[in-house]
C-alpha cells in the first residue's frame, strides 16, 4: 500500500470521527448536522479516493523521477569525488552553466568552485530536447571534457556542437567536475 492511499484512510477515519462527534456529541442543531453532513461527504470522497488509487505493481517504478536514465540533478564533485553541491534539473528545458557576476545570471554557478578561473562567465549550456540532455561548449577558453559512464573514456567536446549526455556522464569544465544523476 502507498503512502498516498494511507493518507487518504486516515482522513476518512478522521471524518469518521468528526461524524460520531457531530450525531452524539452535540446536540440536535444545525450546525450539528451541517458538520455531520460534511463529514459524510468526506468519508464518501476519501474513501472513494483510497478504493480508486492504484497501487504500483510488483517491479513497476513508483516515479519517472527514478527511471533508469533519465537526468533529474548535476552534483558538483570535489577532488575525492564526494558531491558537495547539486542543482534539480527535473522539469527544466536549458541551464547555463557558467560564473554569476553583477551582468548576467547562469543556473548553474560555478562561481565559488575550486578552479573558478578556469570556468567562463557563460561557458556551457544543457538543452533538454527529445527526452535527453545535451551539453554544449560555447565557445568557452579552457573547454569541456565528457567522461562517459558507458565506457570512462573522456571525450573533449568542439565548439557550437551538442553532445548527448548520459546518466552516470561526468563533465568536466576547467578541472570542476560535474555529475549528470
Amino acid at each position: 500500500m502507498n503512502k498516498k492511499k494511507n493518507i487518504d484512510l486516515v482522513i476518512a477515519g478522521l471524518c469518521g470521527l468528526i461524524l460520531l462527534t457531530a450525531l452524539y456529541g452535540m446536540e440536535d442543531t444545525f450546525i450539528g448536522s451541517y458538520i455531520a453532513a460534511s463529514a459524510g461527504i468526506g468519508i464518501v470522497i476519501f474513501l472513494s479516493l483510497y478504493v480508486t488509487t492504484a497501487a504500483p505493481q510488483a517491479g513497476q517504478e513508483k516515479s519517472p523521477v527514478k527511471e533508469r536514465g533519465v537526468i533529474t540533478e548535476l552534483v558538483l564533485l570535489n577532488e575525492e569525488e564526494k558531491p558537495i553541491a547539486a542543482w534539480d534539473m527535473f522539469g527544466k528545458t536549458s541551464l547555463v552553466i557558467g560564473k554569476d557576476i553583477k551582468e548576467n545570471h547562469v543556473d548553474i554557478n560555478l562561481n565559488q568552485s575550486v578552479y573558478a578561473s578556469m570556468i567562463d562567465i557563460e561557458h556551457a549550456v544543457l538543452n533538454y530536447a527529445d527526452n535527453h540532455w545535451y551539453i554544449e561548449d560555447l565557445g568557452s577558453k579552457n573547454g569541456i571534457v565528457l567522461q562517459k559512464c558507458a565506457d570512462g573514456r573522456k571525450y573533449k567536446l568542439a565548439a557550437d556542437q551538442p553532445c548527448k549526455l548520459d546518466q552516470g556522464d561526468i563533465i568536466i569544465i576547467g578541472l570542476t567536475k560535474l555529475l549528470a544523476r
